[in-house]
């Protein structure tokens, strides 16, 4: 049965999990049994960010994503992050930071639902557009949560920390 509640299932998870594994957890979880939509929020302006659980181990998003939204290419603040793409479709870009101190693309993939990614600092910046014709959803799961990244200014050319926050919280946040 869809319900949110089976949120709780993937925390209790998790929370039993080894970090090794966490990405054979989210491929083999399945994600068709919770019912996300109390936890999706829109806006035409960017996409939002929508806590489903968050402690002093990991936390949980539901990023919504209007047709053409993106994230500037940003890095995890030393995090390990996972993210599974629940609706849509996204692409995903990869940079690296030049001897230059200039950014450059060094790859990219299309990333399909239930389709699993994973990012961290050791391999460099990324950015995430949703390339869909409509609307696309995805879960993001970081092993600690991130309170600030470093972000790409484009009008100035360089990096600038950005503090994170959320759209919306769910009942299922601790702290």
């Amino acid at each position: 049965m869809k319900t949110p509640q089976n949120i709780q299932k993937l925390v209790d998870l998790i929370a039993t999990t080894s970090r090794k594994n966490y990405s054979q957890l989210l491929t083999n979880f399945d994600f068709s049994t919770i019912d996300f939509e109390p936890y999706k929020t829109w806006s035409i302006e960017r996409y939002t960010r929508n806590c489903l659980y968050k402690d002093a181990d990991f936390e949980l998003i539901i990023l919504c994503w209007e047709k053409g939204q993106q994230t500037p290419i940003h890095g995890h603040n030393g995090q390990d992050c996972w993210v599974l793409l629940l609706e849509g479709s996204m692409e995903e870009i990869f940079f690296s930071m030049g001897d230059d101190n200039r950014l450059t693309i060094c790859g990219a993939q299309f990333v399909v639902p239930n389709q699993v990614t994973f990012m961290n600092d050791g391999q460099g910046f990324h950015q995430l557009k949703n390339d869909a014709q409509g609307r696309s959803v995805s879960l993001h799961f970081y092993a600690k949560p991130i309170e600030n990244c470093r972000s790409f200014d484009e009008k100035s050319e360089q990096f600038v920390k950005r503090s994170l926050g959320f759209d919306s919280n769910s009942h299922f946040t601790s702290n």
